[in-house]
């Protein structure tokens, strides 16, 4: 048994909000605010009762509204069933009581029963005056008698822009509002609706739609058949097809925008009209759309009153763009939406322009494509050339529209002028460093390859990893993988642009390779040099540079300068025996007449080792008489040539050892002034007799000489 107490204290009313959304079968919704327990109370539900604006009851038995089963979420809006009320017949008014709980469900209370809020409802007759129609509609607090929502607004919809456009503002009153509109005469459909700010100041009721149509006319619509783009204009053409008749005053053309409404662009006062020219088009930029109006009837106000448009149709905007590198054009296009009968095929067409005459040949066809395609790609174009494309949309109906046209010039990276290798050179480490002069003009990015000629295909192959370089900065490529000591290389520079084509080359670059040799009788001391001519300063070579060093670890200074046709040169180091023996040699040939200072290319270093020269002696005497006292020669007075002064150890360049004739030694000495005098380690006399000399010297180029001699000592009385 359930006990229901009505009207306990403390218990909360619910608070109607506002009445929505109704719709075309008549349903409307009814809003509250959420319960809120004031004592610890439980919701249970909310009954609703429906009367209309005479408190004449309409539900045989309150609306139960309770939480929902699956999720237990309260209540806070009820829509009204359609199978038992009509909002678009009258208003609907609504109270409610607040159903709870304070024992979990055994026994329940009832609040008071909350203030009545209606349904708005609004209603359009055509005026006993021509033209006019009277409107009125009720309060939602109509029961309540409290006006305290905000004003009255009452909208049309625009039948064009599909907007509801607001055409009056009427203060709040309880007693509900009216207005007369003036649409004039003309034949339309006309629709409208309230909207009033709850008074909570955030909801808003929205009543019924009225649909009232007055007057009489043609109501067909307007085909937009397609849209052209005219080839002399770049503007748009709209094309349309419409029953004439007696009473068709004119057009209105309207420009679809991307919100789904439109915008007037152009009105026609001739009735046999099939198109029109927009002015204000953009469609040489951009695809457009426009559709079409008709109006058998002008406004008391002179503007014309359409009917309802039609259809958007949109035009055929193409693109092109030459694909990088090639002599290829990629065309591309949006299909033209709502041409009639649809698109059968698309014809691909291109114009050139003839410098010399400054006009533009015919339109030639390039292709004819089926339906669906938006793209396509022109090859064999001549890269030098600009030219123009269009696109022309044939329907199955036989309307054809043309696209934009559009230009494009072809290009084609500009080329530099031939880099300059201005010289291959030998290092010090052996390997080559080449310079490459770039074209100092040329704003192109290109990239610079060094090759070597593999002589035994005589074939160029890449070496090293390409440079960039733009504006003639200048590059330096050094190749370490040379064996520049036995054989000359030759280089060159390819340059190629940013599509990969080779568009220029440089001169070649060829090292020298010096040889020599010492002249085969040892006592002439001629060393010989012969080396390969350089190849190719741009200016050709001046002068050979013949640079020498008396050992491996001195400076190498000019010797002797060489004319260009010369590749042989001698040189006697005969007079040079003081020096350590081990001469180097480097040729260096010079560019005629370099702009840039001097340019010059260096060969390989060779060094020509000369024997040391050892005079020693057979006998001496030691007996004081300061004549051939010591052995091998006076301290002082040594009889070396071209042997090294000093090794990187810093240890010594010359030993004498003598041995006697059973094998001892007898003297040691590293010092070329430290001689021997005849006597034994302890510094006694030794015997007459025959010794063995062993003379070890350092030759420039760090190798040993070993001498072994027998020498006689003898001391004369």
């Amino acid at each position: 048994i359930l006990f229901i107490c009505v009207g306990t204290i403390g218990i909360a009313q619910p608070t109607l909000t506002h009445v929505n959304s109704v719709n075309a079968a008549g349903n409307a919704t009814l809003h509250w605010e959420v319960f809120v327990s004031q004592a610890g109370e439980e919701f249970v539900h909310n009954e609703i009762k429906v009367f209309d604006t005479n408190w004449n009851i309409l539900s045989p038995q309150p609306h139960i509204v309770g939480p929902n089963t699956d999720t237990g979420v309260l209540p806070t809006g009820w829509v009204m069933p359609n199978f038992l009320y009509n909002a678009n017949n009258f208003a609907h008014c609504y109270a409610a009581e607040q159903i709870t709980t304070l024992d979990g469900g055994a026994t329940v209370d009832a609040s008071p029963t909350s203030p009545a809020l209606c349904s708005i409802y609004v209603n359009a007759v055509e005026s006993v005056t021509p033209g006019q129609i009277d409107i009125e509609w009720n309060s939602p607090y109509a029961l309540s008698g409290d006006a305290a929502g905000g004003d009255f607004y009452l909208e049309k919809l625009n039948e064009v822009t599909a907007v509801w456009d607001t055409i009056a503002v009427v203060p709040d009153n309880v007693l509900g509002g009216s207005y007369i509109d003036n649409p004039g005469p003309c034949a339309s459909i006309h629709i409208y609706r309230i909207r009033q700010t709850a008074t909570n100041g955030v909801d808003i009721h929205v009543s019924n739609s009225t649909d009232l149509v007055t007057g009489s006319g043609n109501y067909d619509i307007p085909v937009t058949t397609h849209v052209d783009v005219d080839p002399g204009t770049g503007l748009a053409v709209v094309h349309f097809d419409y029953p004439v008749s007696d009473e068709t005053l004119g057009y209105i053309i309207y420009k679809c925008v991307s919100n789904g409404g439109s915008a007037e662009v152009l009105q026609l006062g001739d009735p046999n009209a099939t198109s029109a020219s927009i002015s204000t088009s953009l469609a040489s930029t951009i695809s457009e759309s426009y559709r079409v109006a008709a109006f058998d009837c002008i406004n008391d106000d002179g503007t014309p009153n359409p009917n309802a448009a039609g259809e958007c149709t949109s035009s055929i905007y193409a693109t092109v763009s030459q694909i990088p590198c090639t002599d290829r054009a990629q065309v591309n296009w949006n299909e033209p939406f709502g041409m009639q009968g649809g698109v059968e095929t698309y014809t691909v067409e291109y114009s050139i322009f003839d410098t010399p005459t400054g006009l533009w040949s015919s339109w030639m066809e390039l292709e004819v494509l089926t339906d669906g395609f938006g793209s396509y790609v022109h090859e064999g174009a001549d890269v030098n050339s600009t030219y123009r494309y269009r696109i022309l949309a044939q329907s199955t109906s036989g309307y054809v529209a043309r696209s934009n046209s559009y230009e494009l010039t072809f290009t084609y990276p500009d080329a530099p002028a031939d880099p300059v290798l201005s010289r291959a050179s030998v290092m010090a480490d052996k390997s080559v460093e080449i310079v490459v002069e770039t074209d100092p003009t040329s704003t192109e990015i290109c990239s610079y390859q060094l090759e070597r000629l593999f002589e035994f295909d005589n074939s160029w192959v890449p070496i090293l990893e390409p440079q960039l370089s733009s504006l003639g900065i200048p590059l330096s490529f050094v190749d370490s993988s040379a064996d520049t000591d036995s054989k000359s290389y030759t280089y060159r520079c390819v340059v190629t642009n940013e599509c990969g084509a080779v568009v220029a080359t440089s001169n070649i670059g060829k090292t020298i390779l010096l040889q020599g040799w010492r002249s085969e009788d040892p006592e002439v001391f001629m060393n010989n040099l012969l080396w390969s001519e350089y190849e190719e300063f741009p200016l050709g070579v001046s002068s050979y540079e013949l640079l020498r060093s008396s050992s491996r670890h001195s400076m190498a200074e000019p010797l002797n300068s060489l004319p260009w046709f010369e590749t042989y040169a001698e040189d006697y180091v005969g007079d040079l025996l003081e020096e350590p023996g081990d001469f180097c040699y480097t040729i260096v040939a010079i560019e005629n007449g370099a702009i840039d200072g001097v340019n010059g290319s260096k060969s390989n270093r060779i060094c020509l080792t000369e024997n040391p020269l050892i005079w020693i002696p057979t006998a001496f005497t030691p007996n004081g008489d300061d004549l051939n006292d010591m052995f091998p020669w006076t301290p002082g007075n040594d009889n070396l040539g071209f042997v090294s002064d000093s090794i990187p150890s810093s240890g010594s360049v010359f030993e004498l050892t003598v041995i006697s004739r059973w094998g001892d030694t007898i003297f040691e000495s590293n010092d070329v002034n430290d001689c021997w005098n005849g006597t034994s380690s302890n510094g006694n006399n030794v015997p007459d007799g025959a010794y063995t000399a062993i003379v070890k010297v350092l030759d420039g180029s760090g190798k040993w000489h070993v001498i072994t001699q027998s020498v006689q000592l003898h001391r004369p009385q």
